[in-house]
C-alpha cells in the first residue's frame, strides 16, 4: 500500500484531476487518513471503555458497603461520599465518549474529513484537560476513602488504632495510582493527540 506522502504527491502532481487508472487515489488517500485517525482514536477509546467499567465497579463496591454495613454510619457516609465524588467524572466521561464516537457523522452530513478529525482532536483534548485536573482530587480522595473503608471494615480498631499502617498503605496507593495514571495519560491521550495533530498539520500543509 502506498504511503500517505506518496499518495499526496501523486494527487498533487495531477492537480486533483487524475487519469482513469488513478481515479482511486483520492479515495485511497481518504481511506489511509481515516485508518490512521481510527487507529489513534481507538487507542483513546480503550481508556473510555476501561474507565466506564471501573466506574461501574466503584459504584457496585460502594453500594455493597452501604447495603451490607448500613448500621455503620461512618462507613455508609464515606461510601456515599465516594459515589458523589465519582458522579461528575462519570457524566463528563460519557458525554465525551459519545461526542468522540459520533464525530464521523460530520462527514456524512456534508462536513469535511478535516473538520471531523479536528472535532475528534478537540473533544479528546478537552476531556484530557478535565481528566488531569480532576485527578488531583480524584486520586488522593478516592485512595483515602478506600484505605479508610478497608481498615474500618476488616481491621479491628480501624484507622485510629493503626494510623501508621493506614498511612503507609495510603502512601503506597497514591504512588501506585500516580504511576499508573501517568502511563495511562501518555499511552491513551498524549500519543493519540500528537498523532491526530500531525494529521491535521498534513491537511494544513496540503491546503497552503
Amino acid at each position: 500500500m502506498a504511503t500517505l506522502d506518496e499518495l499526496k504527491m501523486k494527487w498533487g502532481e495531477s492537480g486533483g484531476a487524475l487519469s482513469a487508472p488513478e481515479h482511486m487515489v483520492p479515495d485511497s488517500f481518504e481511506k489511509i487518513v481515516k485508518a490512521r485517525v481510527k487507529k489513534h482514536t481507538n487507542t483513546a477509546m480503550q481508556y473510555f471503555w476501561a474507565a466506564f467499567l471501573l466506574q461501574i465497579l466503584v459504584y457496585a463496591l460502594m453500594g455493597h458497603v452501604v447495603v451490607k454495613y448500613w448500621v455503620d454510619r461512618q462507613a455508609v457516609l464515606t461510601a456515599l461520599a465516594g459515589v458523589v465524588m465519582y458522579v461528575p467524572f462519570t457524566v463528563v466521561l460519557m458525554r465525551r465518549f459519545k461526542a468522540i464516537a459520533t464525530t464521523n457523522v460530520a462527514k456524512t452530513e456534508g462536513g469535511s474529513l478535516q473538520e471531523s478529525i479536528r472535532l475528534r482532536h478537540d473533544y479528546l483534548q478537552k476531556f484530557y484537560k478535565f481528566k488531569r485536573q480532576y485527578e488531583w482530587i480524584l486520586i488522593p480522595v478516592s485512595s483515602a476513602i478506600g484505605v479508610f473503608l478497608v481498615f474500618r471494615i476488616w481491621v479491628p480498631g480501624g484507622v485510629q488504632a493503626h494510623w501508621m499502617g493506614a498511612g503507609i498503605t495510603l502512601a503506597i496507593t497514591l504512588v501506585s495510582c500516580g504511576v499508573a495514571f501517568f502511563a495511562e495519560n501518555k499511552r491513551n491521550f498524549e500519543a493519540p493527540l500528537g498523532q491526530l495533530k500531525e494529521v491535521l498539520e498534513e491537511f494544513k500543509a496540503e491546503n497552503e
